[in-house]
């Protein structure tokens, strides 16, 4: 059972704080760190913290399409990401612009969730984090990197605390500078990277606190 497997980090804050230690090293200020919606937000937050530096939360979705899963995710105000390897069969076009359409509907309610009317911080000309939590996949951190892209920065940098090899390959593969202590072997992830508890609602509810509070 996941519950009697030993977490990789005591709490999604103690990762958070552990990986901006390692992130401080490789960035300088201004810097603001961003996570990603839900499960970059409170790991993020402190990163922010261990840095001393601003932090808000960047709002992405999985495209999702019935029998092939997850294709490719969309951030806020960026074009879709698409998995290189998902090749749109005839027919399966008007599915594909369903599940976009969903994916952004799902983006404008979350962005009311996690920052209600507030626009994201300014990235212009500021060093960027962008965070995740256990990246098992890489597109809504793509989208992401897609989104603040088309909004000056001065320089863009990936962390999370744990992430899949796959996942590492395809950042490294475009050339992001990706900050990662965990990288596991096993495309599956771990069964329990921190030891907070696992209830997906839970654990969605404590990221909105957490980003209405902190930013």
């Amino acid at each position: 059972m996941t519950a009697d497997v030993e977490a990789l980090y005591p709490s999604r804050s103690g990762a958070g704080a552990q990986l901006g230690r390692q992130v401080y090293q490789y960035i300088n200020p201004p810097t603001l760190v961003l996570g990603i919606t839900p499960s970059g937000v409170e790991v993020a937050a402190n990163v922010a913290k261990a840095m001393g530096c601003k932090f808000d939360v960047i709002v992405a979705a999985h495209v999702r399409l019935e029998g092939l899963g997850i294709v490719g995710a969309l951030a806020e105000d960026s074009e879709i990401v698409l998995d290189p390897e998902f090749q749109p069969r005839f027919g399966i076009v008007e599915a594909l612009d369903e599940a976009i359409d969903a994916a952004r509907r799902a983006i404008k309610t979350e962005r009311l969730l996690f920052r209600g009317t507030r626009e994201l911080r300014s990235v212009e000309r500021q060093n960027v984090v962008i965070v995740d939590g256990h990246l098992t996949t890489a597109w809504k951190t793509l989208a992401a990197v897609e989104a603040i892209k088309g909004k000056d920065p001065a320089y863009i940098m990936i962390a999370a605390p744990v992430s899949t090899q796959p996942v590492h390959a395809k950042m490294r593969a475009r050339r992001l500078q990706f900050v990662c202590p965990s990288v596991l072997m096993d495309p599956a992830g771990h069964p329990r990277p921190f030891g907070d508890p696992q209830d997906p609602s839970a654990e969605r509810l404590r990221s909105i606190v957490v980003a209405r509070e902190a930013a």
